[in-house]
């Protein structure tokens, strides 16, 4: 019999980077104020599915993520287990982190204080003005050592290189949040269209759907199911089935007429020509054997002089509340 959930928890993270900088202080003396809603705090991944364990053993409806992109990814990793499919509450993101890409596109972004009130009424019942936004999760898996991760994001080439550059470069200077991380895009795209100094291609191999082949060095591998990306951008252009699909985008080293296509790319639209060298899929699986580091929401995986095989799979939907 299908659990009936109720309640709301709140999940934080302390050591996410806004909370870091004053927010979790912030956050744990308003919330003391909403008895109805518990607060679990948390420091590490194994408290985080502590807590998790804890929710889905009260049969809890609603998770408050007060925490950043790895938070989020260890709640997503959680929900996606196959011990766990049973169990889907919704989400409500804060942002608590230090670049919270995810909270740009499902994050809730009304002032704290409307947002707890908000909740009490809606988990109660009452017609509130919460918007549900569904997307599909990113499941991550590496054959070598049969570990799985989730999340919403993943990048290879220049993206994984411009997280680099944001975390030395700007991050230092006190700029942090979706203003830090897309000055550093930026910063890359004026280099790769000019001088490319900075951004990197990497060597891989990609097969798509146990169907499509392509090799080659790529300046930007990148798989979302967010609609939105940093500065508002959407670089992807095929049609996408979010409940069973992620959107792929690979553009190749030194590809022809960088200008005049990026400024279509970046809107969604697709290039103007040379398709070989700009390619978007709608796709379920893919599997990729790449030469170099990637990302998965942020975290960095895989080394320069190392090849390393990666599966990325669709992995069923998750409802995000925002207001």
């Amino acid at each position: 019999m299908e659990q009936k959930l109720a309640g709301v928890v709140a999940i934080s993270n302390p050591l996410s980077g806004k909370n870091k900088r004053g927010g979790f202080e912030s956050f744990a003396k308003q919330i003391t104020a909403y008895t109805a809603i518990d607060h679990l705090v948390t420091s590490n991944e194994a408290e985080i599915v502590q807590a998790l364990n804890q929710c889905k053993q009260r049969g809890v409806a609603i998770i408050v993520v007060n925490g950043g992109d790895g938070t989020l990814q260890c709640v997503l990793s959680f929900l996606k287990q196959d011990t766990h499919l049973d169990y889907t509450p919704e989400l409500l993101l804060l942002q608590a982190g230090t670049t919270s890409m995810a909270f740009g596109d499902v994050g809730c972004k009304a002032p704290l204080q409307a947002t707890l009130e908000g909740l009490i009424a809606y988990a109660d019942g009452q017609k509130t003005s919460f918007k549900k936004s569904a997307r599909a999760v990113i499941k991550m898996t590496l054959p070598a050592t049969q570990k799985s991760q989730c999340g919403l994001f993943f990048g290879a080439g220049a993206i994984h290189t411009g997280i680099l550059y944001c975390r030395q470069r700007l991050h230092t200077r006190g700029m942090r949040g979706e203003l830090g991380a897309s000055l550093a895009m930026f910063r890359f795209i004026i280099d790769w269209l000019t001088v490319k100094r900075l951004a990197t291609a990497v060597q891989a191999k990609i097969t798509i759907d146990n169907k499509y082949q392509d090799q080659g060095r790529y300046n930007i591998i990148t798989a979302t199911t967010l609609m939105r990306l940093l500065a508002g951008v959407y670089p992807f252009w095929a049609p996408v089935k979010h409940a069973d699909s992620y959107a792929l985008t690979l553009i190749k080293y030194n590809p022809p007429r960088p200008i005049m296509n990026f400024l279509r790319i970046l809107r969604g639209q697709a290039p103007h020509s040379q398709q070989q060298h700009y390619q978007s899929y709608s796709v379920r699986t893919a599997e990729l054997d790449i030469h170099g580091g990637f990302t998965l929401d942020g975290e960095l995986f895989g080394e320069a002089d190392q090849n390393t095989r990666v599966h990325i799979a669709a992995a069923g939907m998750v409802t995000f509340l925002s207001l």
